[in-house]
């Protein structure tokens, strides 16, 4: 039940006495949401459970809650619920983010503060964990840079690239994190490939070679039917040290201009990962959906 004031000679209900003892149980009153959501007084302790298939957040600010207040989250759904700190402070030796069927309690410290006990949780049946974070995908049309922004919480990330394709007839395009355009933060290798008739590999090895706009090449294009599609994994979001990212692309052009890139490398920022870009460095985008896939 929600956190109540009783006086001397008061007498409960029956309703009340068994939501003291839910409570005492570590349960609490139910407070089903299917959207983010900021916490309010009369969740104190109560249990929120969160259902919704694509990413949300439960914000906690300050002078709302007492020391010893709790709040239990469980999330149901199948895309990633994450405690975000609004005005208040939130500590944790996990991760805030809960995937689907994870659950943790919020610990009040103090009016400011909290800690986040997470549970173990279960791994949600039918494969793998990861869960689309921008929900439907994002149109990249009419963009030279799209981003994908709100996705902190993640220990890794697949991003996709599908059908997309560029009027321009010299193009080059590129990834980046955290809108970071630092000369020094990216490094990879590999190899990339195009049609025999040009040539049929090479080794790619590069950081920042051409200009701050361009990190982590995805194509380098002449052809402007081409059509591009990447798969980039990157590793270690969650965490201050390096991101390790795979990168697998392809062109399908005409002739010489059908291409294939495979690298490997990192990025250097010491941030958590809290959004991802595609750039062309030539025009814009005519087509195309970028999709951020996460898992906590």
């Amino acid at each position: 039940m929600a956190k109540q004031t009783f006086t001397t000679g008061q007498v409960l209900t029956a309703a009340q006495m068994t939501s003291l003892q839910q409570t005492a149980m570590l349960g609490g009153a139910a407070s089903a949401k299917t959207a983010s959501y900021t916490l309010v007084a009369a969740d104190a302790g109560t249990a929120i459970s969160m259902s919704n298939a694509s990413a949300t957040t439960i914000t906690v600010n300050t002078a709302l809650f007492a020391a010893g207040d709790t709040v239990q989250i469980t999330n149901i759904g199948a895309g990633t619920c994450t405690i975000t700190a609004g005005t208040a402070t939130v500590n944790t030796s996990a991760s805030l983010a809960l995937a689907q069927y994870e659950s943790g309690t919020l610990d009040f410290t103090s009016t400011s503060a909290a800690i986040f006990i997470k549970g173990a949780g279960a791994a949600a049946s039918g494969g793998s964990n990861y869960s689309l974070l921008n929900s439907g995908g994002t149109a990249m049309s009419g963009s030279s840079t799209v981003t994908v922004s709100g996705i902190s919480g993640q220990n890794k990330l697949f991003v996709v690239m599908d059908a997309a394709s560029s009027v321009s007839s010299a193009i080059s395009i590129f990834f980046r994190i955290n809108a970071d355009s630092g000369a020094t933060q990216y490094a990879y290798y590999g190899n990339a490939m195009k049609a025999a008739t040009a040539y049929s590999g090479g080794n790619f090895v590069g950081r920042n070679s051409s200009g701050t706009s361009r990190i982590f090449v995805l194509e380098q294009s002449d052809d402007a039917t081409n059509t591009f599609g990447a798969g980039i994994s990157v590793d270690g979001c969650n965490a201050t040290g390096y991101k390790i990212i795979t990168l697998n692309s392809g062109a399908g052009g005409t002739g010489v201009n059908q291409e294939s890139y495979n690298l490997q490398g990192y990025y250097k920022g010491t941030s958590t990962v809290s959004s991802i870009s595609i750039i062309a460095q030539t025009g814009n985008f005519d087509a195309g959906t970028l999709y951020v896939y996460g898992s906590a």
